[in-house]
């Protein structure tokens, strides 16, 4: 055999391919080769940005010594866990399983050729013993002759492993019937746990965890709430999106949000940034700046859009995936946030007071925080320093943006960390949904300049065939789409919809909606498999309820299937949201922090639907759009739609007259056709 990853179109995996390593790509014929020969799998899994990933590569995979053993006794197939998130999601939890403990990447497995279930998983294994791990070539020589000698013992491990697996990747069979609201449970949770004073979860490291405060902030309208609740539950998430983006989880100069931060202070990240952070965040920023009217929030949402379009952009409209911790430094060694830090002299460019005001804005004017070098934080607020500086506060604006712009453009001229340029769909639906998040809330950084290009990215470049695909790059897609790429698409074509109907729009959400009914849905028991009908299932097809670093896509999927079963009167739909609603709820009550998705969609259920049609003229139609739209109401879906739209299923619920109508549905009845703004604002003031 020889290394194969030349082949590949994952950028992670490119990587790999002048490794002594004989890397394979996970395919039929590999896997086959494998059972025929009887040998064990090696399997990596990794991804591009992550450091530990290529700390392991250069220790072993580089290593001719290593190499060599790998080879002899094992057949080596790398993975992209951004491409195969499914296999990511059976061999995570399977080393949840064997270790007792979370995984994470890279993710080392040895599997069984025959059934393809690990006996044997870990993580990051170093070439030389040290923090307490074994030297990998030792082990992998270990595991070989436990392969060879006790494979009676291996066949009775992996049965037990297979029916663990199987047991829970099915998800929750059974339902405790009718439940009562979890969002009290859910902010109990959220205030046991939350750092009262930074923000965020409490210790180290801190994630933004985004679907929990998201979760919260939709549940703030929420009547199952008292006010003691809501104000207690407000604190909280404005606490954690002050965390966010004033400190080092922001990029203050470029914008964008790296993945975590390894302190409890929000001050160091981990200096990776993911597409799927930054969607997320754009998303919960935007609707939590709008809502309290924060225009320090707003700030950091037009950075980020900035970031998004001067560096992940790619010419097809869509964004690419990621960018490394590590560049390059002056020396030309990859070291982790080289990109990001500074030198106290590299100030030097700037004007005398751009200076003086950066150093106190930016915390250079402290003790270095990084390595001996100064990553960016802003530990107090712009008029603070200004009154400090004896500045006045119409010019502190001014000064701290020309100290911005001009300490970006010297370290534009720095060696951009890595970036990889492949499409996931699944992660460009969330930062598509986060643009018109944006939208909504007001930013005004040509935002339409992203959102067109990336819709239509989605719907020429991966979708196809009524078949979504979960990559695109040079020019092909590839990899037949996922749950969550299905999921987030459906949710951000609600969210356009909403926005602006549009015909096309509209017809291709209920194709989507139909290829999650018809390939993806578990028809009888409720819930969504991660993958479709088609899919080749590895061990076993998963159902989840529970976020995790993204979003539930089981819940995004079940609420579009929702509307749109509301809009056309397709009641089979309305009976499976219920009976998967029942069934994720008896999940939820059992650990809410890990169903905020859930606890959000349940209570939207509970409290009922409150959906609005708008036929009529655009220009007319707006006024009374605007005034629906208003505020913060997650139970409300707003649809302006002109009467000249050709749907039966819509003209036969909410048909076009010859003047402006507004139809109204709530809690499964719905009223008499408006035709005055009035009498509109009398029945939304009584509904509220």
């Amino acid at each position: 055999m020889q290394n194969k990853l030349s082949q590949a179109s994952s950028p992670y995996l490119l990587q790999h391919q002048d490794n002594p390593v004989h890397w394979q790509q996970w395919s039929d014929n590999v896997l086959a080769l494998a059972k025929e020969q009887d040998k064990p799998i090696l399997l990596s899994v990794g991804y591009s940005s992550c450091h530990w990933c290529h700390v392991m590569a250069h220790e072993s995979f580089e290593d001719n010594d290593v190499a060599s053993v790998m080879n002899e006794h094992f057949i080596n197939i790398k993975v992209d866990r951004e491409e195969r998130p499914d296999l990511d999601k059976t061999y995570q939890l399977a080393h949840q399983l064997l270790n007792r403990q979370a995984g994470g990447w890279p993710l080392t497995a040895v599997l069984d050729p025959q059934t393809l279930v690990p006996f044997f998983s870990g993580t990051y294994f170093p070439k030389e013993a040290k923090f307490g791990l074994p030297p990998f070539t030792e082990l992998l020589q270990k595991i070989s002759e436990i392969f060879e000698q006790r494979r009676g013992d291996i066949e009775e491990q992996n049965e037990r492993l297979t029916q663990a697996l199987q047991t829970i990747a099915g998800g929750s069979s059974k339902s405790d019937g009718p439940v009562e609201s979890l969002a009290s449970a859910l902010l109990e949770s959220i205030m046991q746990r939350a750092d009262k004073r930074y923000g965020g979860m409490e210790g180290a490291p801190k994630f933004p965890q985004v679907a929990i405060w998201e979760g919260l902030l939709t549940l703030l309208p929420s009547r199952s709430l008292g006010s003691e609740q809501r104000q207690a539950a407000e604190a909280a998430l404005q606490r954690t999106l002050d965390g966010i983006t004033r400190y080092g989880l922001f990029d203050h100069l470029g914008g964008g949000f790296f993945r975590y931060c390894v302190d409890e202070r929000w001050e160091i990240p981990h200096f990776e940034k993911m597409l799927y952070d930054n969607g997320q965040l754009l998303s919960l920023i935007s609707q939590a700046g709008h809502h309290f009217a924060n225009g320090d929030l707003m700030q950091s949402v037009e950075l980020t859009l900035t970031w998004l379009l001067e560096q992940m952009q790619a010419p097809e409209g869509g964004f690419y995936s990621a960018l490394d911790a590590d560049s390059q430094d002056d020396e030309g060694r990859s070291r982790e946030g080289a990109y990001y830090c500074w030198q106290q002299q590299e100030l030097e460019p700037l004007g005398a007071e751009e200076q003086d005001f950066a150093r106190a804005y930016y915390g250079l004017d402290e003790a270095a925080n990084f390595e001996g070098q100064w990553h960016l934080v802003t530990r107090q607020h712009w008029r603070q320093v200004a009154q400090e500086k004896g500045v006045h506060d119409k010019q502190a604006p001014i000064l701290m943006e020309s100290a911005r712009q001009q300490l970006k453009l010297l370290r534009d001229k720095r060696p951009l960390p890595f970036r990889d340029d492949k499409l996931l769909t699944s992660w460009n639906a969330l930062v598509l949904q986060g643009l018109l998040q944006a939208k909504k809330a007001g930013s005004k950084s040509g935002i339409e300049a992203m959102i067109e290009p990336l819709k239509q990215h989605l719907r020429d470049n991966v979708w196809h065939g009524n078949q979504l695909y979960a990559c695109y790059k040079d020019g092909q897609y590839y990899q037949e789409g996922f749950l969550d790429d299905y999921g987030y698409l459906a949710k951000a074509l609600l969210l356009s919809l909403s926005e602006q109907f549009s015909q096309s729009d509209w017809s291709w959400l209920k194709q989507v909606c139909e290829v999650l009914w018809q390939q993806f849905a578990d028809q009888n028991d409720g819930g969504f498999y991660f993958t479709s009908k088609e899919h080749q299932a590895v061990i076993t097809r998963h159902k989840s309820w529970s976020d995790d670093a993204m979003p539930s896509s089981a819940c995004q999927a079940l609420q579009a299937l929702w509307v749109v079963a509301e809009m056309t009167n397709r009641t089979e739909w309305i009976t499976f949201v219920e009976k998967s609603l029942q069934l994720a709820a008896s999940e939820a009550k059992e650990a809410p922090l890990q169903y905020p998705s859930v606890i959000s969609l349940l209570e939207q259920w509970q409290q009922g639907l409150e959906l609005w049609v708008l036929r009529g003229d655009t220009v007319e139609m707006l006024p009374w759009q605007q005034y629906l739209q208003t505020g913060l109401n997650p139970q409300r879906q707003v649809f302006a739609i002109e009467a000249g739209a050709n749907d039966k299923a819509l003209e036969v619920k909410f048909p076009a007259t010859q003047e402006l109508t507004a139809y109204c549905c709530r809690e499964h009845q719905c009223f008499p056709p408006i035709t005055d703004f009035e009498s509109l604002k009398d029945l939304v003031n009584d509904e509220s």
